[in-house]
């Protein structure tokens, strides 16, 4: 019985306690040494335990402890908390339950189980990271889409073209946050965000692209707020080139390019065997993202060239935005 009982203990990752409340004992099985990092030689008692606690979780111990020896407490010492090994100095998250036991309404002793939960803590704090960079987020992407509504609408000559501009950029926002998805939201790779969005603009397969484009640079990830901007950005940039620009004739072909230069995060695209260009009449939405918001987000500026050779546009912002893989 005994070793059937040692061997669903250590399957279980679980540790035994005992305290003796009248001589102050206390005896720990080899598995809560270990997590309360004690090595065999040193003692187990109360200083021993407390010197272990991390400091933040020390009053809310004790207050479980007391409410455990307590007579008219019918539950089990029950409680989560962080000690810090005393020899090794690591910290752990540990899950420790007990029963006390009384003589005459007076608390004599409590034996419990401990187990270590670091991991479990661990995945709930990303979890809950998770969680809380989703609300912000949330809030932004609510922002920028009443932003893209209302500077739609203004541009807009009837529902219908509102309609069809509305839905694309909604799209290439939803694309650079399915990329952002993917990877838990650390960022997004500026080669999928590109090709993602190239692909959508051109209504082609990821793997025709090079038909029409050129895109070449650095394996990098963008910051999400990078990402989102950018993600416009080059929405904006197909959009117009194919309506307008070099990609509105065969021949036509657009370069996009980037690289890391001197702290400086530096993004070019580049149109050639298209029709001459000029800067536009009324500036509508996409010229306004390309020209002013994005750098506004990003910290950084952009030039826009109306050349006979085709358009160009550039971005240089802090490098900060970006992590190399």
């Amino acid at each position: 019985m005994l070793e059937r009982m040692k061997l669903a203990l250590d399957a279980g990752r679980t540790g035994i306690w005992d305290w003796n409340l009248i001589t102050g004992e206390v005896h720990l099985d080899a598995r809560v040494r270990t997590l309360w990092g004690l090595t065999p030689e040193m003692p187990a008692n109360l200083d021993v335990f407390r010197r272990a606690l991390h400091p933040q979780d020390k009053k809310r111990t004790k207050e479980a402890i007391e409410q455990a020896l307590d007579p008219a407490c019918q539950d089990d010492y029950e409680s989560e908390y962080r000690v810090i090994g005393l020899t090794d100095r690591v910290e752990r998250w540990v899950s420790v339950r007990g029963r006390t036991f009384f003589d005459g309404g007076r608390a004599v002793r409590i034996v419990g189980t401990v187990r270590d939960v670091t991991e479990r803590k661990h995945r709930e704090q990303h979890v809950h990271n998770l969680l809380r960079e989703l609300v912000h987020r949330s809030k932004n992407l609510l922002a920028v889409v009443q932003a893209m509504s209302r500077q739609t609408a203004t541009g807009a000559g009837s529902i219908d073209d509102f309609q069809r501009k509305f839905s694309a950029r909604l799209q290439a926002l939803s694309m650079a946050h399915d990329l952002l998805i993917s990877h838990d939201w650390r960022g997004a790779s500026m080669h999928e965000l590109a090709r993602a969005q190239m692909a959508y603009c051109l209504d082609v397969e990821a793997g025709e692209i090079a038909q029409h484009a050129r895109i070449d640079g650095p394996r990098l990830m963008l910051k999400p707020e990078a990402a989102q901007n950018i993600g416009l950005a080059l929405h904006e940039l197909a959009t117009n080139a194919l309506a307008y620009g070099a990609l509105s004739y065969d021949c036509g072909e657009v370069s996009l390019s980037w690289r890391l230069d001197n702290g400086r995060f530096l993004v070019e695209w580049r149109e050639s065997g298209g029709p001459r260009v000029s800067p536009p009449g009324r500036e509508g939405f996409g010229h306004k993202v390309i020209k002013r918001l994005v750098p506004q987000a990003l910290d950084g500026e952009t030039t826009l060239n109306f050349s006979p050779e085709g358009f160009v546009w550039t971005l240089s912002a802090p490098a900060s935005w970006v992590m190399v893989k």
